[in-house]
């Protein structure tokens, strides 16, 4: 037996071979001061102690620095082909390392069973590199389960276990796990004890992944955590929940975060300048916002890309498109590089006005400004081709999205449809439906209302229920919208004994009736005269907690006028009354009101116009 004799990287063992998955041609050059020759006759030199040692210091730390990891790859191959090296744990971990910054945690996993056989027992560093790449892959469910398995190889989770598998759980969107982590980290658990108090950085992690998810209660409270443990809370701390609690609507409270930080010492940075002015803009007070704006100037903070939009993205809101486009100027001005983002919003601000001749402009130009249009910046140009009845202009979009084999969404479809149906062209909207399914694009609930709603518009109600009980045969789950939708086009085609039938169905479906839904059936049964069974409706719905609101009376009101049952109108004001509904313009601008001795009843809390529009 040849006895074994230990280099930082390298073991010597003439009887073993360490077998790499490799089937891999590395994308960077490397020149290393041996060949595949004089590596192989390494064994034979003296001094190899010296050798070896200055061969890795010069050659592998470098180029792990440089992240040149497939070229590591090939280093560790080369050096496993002489057939007499053995490497230690220290170069394995190196090689896992190298395989999960490549994001090929499987080979990874290779390495550590290579390591198990060889008799190492893996320690931190290595289950801490497994657990990164792990979450790098968004395998985090994976990475918690390995981090629970460390205990039982004597390995207990140090602070960057911990960070690194909170970080990764946070940026996967599974707060609720990585709060349990941390948890763990201050009061121990069964399996490992105690394990790690947290740091600033842990604490600034999970605070950003609890902002970023919108539990903003619970990120205040380990914010004044981090003041009462003497931590000071830096500007990445600050601005993660500055930008949640605008996100959440409670801007002033992020304005006083922001005074303080300011008063701390803590220069904001461009992050926490854009959350607030975006938190500002959200709600209106855009005084405030372009006071912000010129602050970060005065203060020589660049406003990045995402500034920018914010601002573009409130002037197209409001109208202001050459507003929007002074400040796509200045941008440029200042070497700041419009994104894709920045083109959409501009495209959805011209076409909000109506200027789809601009649009189209801003939108031939993407590509020679650098900015490749994607599948949203074609869904905003055909809405806005719909929108203004240029079906032709809007499926030639289509046709040229699906030639540059940029994979149409649910979104495309479903305005496509709507803007086909709108304008009466039922078969071109059936031939689309039909390519929809052949692109494996899968219908929505959105999808069956637009056609439901639009053959019944343009007189197709047969085709409009064959689809609604195709979806009951193909077990679709189907929602109120869609059968509200259906019912309303079978009451205005006078097909009241279809819709009926329908509306009793509904526990069928385990489905309730919305207040939209009920001031449907009822405005189809009093236009056919069937008052008696509309009222009955009315305290249906007050069985299943549905409130009428004025909308529902009115129909009921309008339906007795039109009878002229004044006794029945009488009683129908005062249980408004009783309600708190008040009646609207639409039911005291009737003309059978005049004919009524009480007032109707009016007093300050009415619930204003209605929405649904009445025949």
């Amino acid at each position: 037996m040849v006895p074994r004799i230990r280099f930082p990287f390298l073991l010597f063992n003439n009887s073993f071979k360490l077998k790499l998955p490799f089937s891999f041609t590395p994308s960077l050059s490397f020149t290393t001061p041996f060949s595949g020759t004089e590596l192989s006759s390494l064994s034979t030199q003296q001094p190899l102690n010296q050798t070896l040692r200055k061969f890795l210091k010069e050659n592998c730390k470098s180029v792990v620095k440089k992240k040149q990891y497939d070229t590591v790859v090939l280093l560790y191959k080369r050096i496993n082909s002489t057939e007499v090296l053995v490497l230690d744990l220290v170069s394995l971990n190196i090689l896992l390392n190298c395989f999960c910054n490549m994001k090929r945690v499987s080979d990874g996993y290779v390495v550590l069973g290579r390591i198990l056989r060889m008799g190492f027992i893996p320690n931190v560093a290595t289950f801490t590199t497994l657990i990164r790449g792990l979450c790098m892959e968004r395998r985090v469910l994976k990475a918690t389960k390995l981090f629970r398995k460390m205990i039982a190889f004597g390995c207990k989770p140090n602070l960057i276990s911990c960070g690194t598998l909170i970080n990764g759980l946070c940026l996967a969107g599974n707060t609720s796990l990585a709060v349990k982590v941390f948890e763990e980290m201050i009061n121990g658990n069964a399996a490992f004890g105690h394990m790690c108090k947290p740091n600033i950085v842990v604490y600034g992690t999970i605070i950003n992944g609890l902002c970023k998810d919108g539990f903003v209660d619970k990120a205040k409270e380990l914010f004044l955590e981090v003041k009462v443990l003497g931590f000071n809370p830096n500007v990445v701390i600050y601005g993660s929940l500055i930008d949640g609690l605008c996100k959440n609507g409670f801007v002033d409270e992020a304005k006083e975060l922001f005074l303080e930080m300011k008063s701390r010492n803590i220069n904001p940075n461009v992050v926490v300048y854009s959350s607030l002015i975006h938190g500002f803009c959200c709600v209106g007070n855009c005084n405030e916002a372009k006071g912000l704006f010129i602050e970060m100037l005065d203060q020589g903070v660049q406003p990045n890309v995402v500034t920018f939009n914010v601002i573009i993205d409130e002037l197209c809101k409001k109208g202001r498109i050459d507003k929007a486009n002074v400040v796509l100027e200045m941008m440029v001005q200042r070497s700041v590089n419009p994104s894709t983002i920045t083109y959409n919003l501009l495209l959805d601000g011209f076409c909000l006005v109506g200027r789809i001749d601009d649009a189209k402009k801003l939108f031939v130009s993407m590509t020679s400004k650098g900015c490749k249009p994607n599948d949203y910046s074609y869904n905003i140009l055909i809405k806005g081709y719909c929108k203004n009845g240029s079906m032709d202009e809007a499926m030639s979009l289509y046709k040229e999205l699906v030639a540059k084999a940029i994979r149409p969404t649910i979104v495309t479809y479903n305005t496509l449809l709507a803007g086909l149906l709108q304008v009466s062209k039922v078969g071109d909207a059936q031939n689309l439906f039909d390519e929809m399914k052949v692109n494996k694009v899968v219908p929505n609930s959105r999808t069956y209302v637009i056609l439901i709603d639009g053959l019944c518009k343009n007189g197709y109600h047969s085709e409009a229920l064959e689809i609604f009980y195709n979806l009951e045969n193909c077990k679709f789950k189907v929602n109120i919208e869609i059968v509200s939708c259906l019912v309303d086009g079978l009451c205005k085609a006078k097909r009241i004994e279809t819709a009926w039938e329908l509306f009793e169905k509904l526990p069928h479906y385990h489905l309730l009736p919305n207040v939209v839904t009920y001031s449907i059936m009822i405005n189809g049964l009093c236009k056919v005269g069937q008052l008696e069974k509309a009222s009955d409706i009315l305290l249906d719905m007050d069985k299943n907690g549905v409130f009428s609101d004025v909308v529902t009376c009115n129909t009921l009101m309008h339906g007795f006028l039109k009878n002229k049952d004044m006794p029945k109108v009488i009683e129908l004001l005062h249980e408004m009354a009783q309600r708190n509904v008040m009646p609207d313009a639409s039911t005291s601008e009737h003309p059978s009101c005049s004919q009524l001795d009480d007032p109707i009843p009016s007093e300050e809390g009415s619930h204003g116009p209605a929405n649904l529009q009445l025949d």
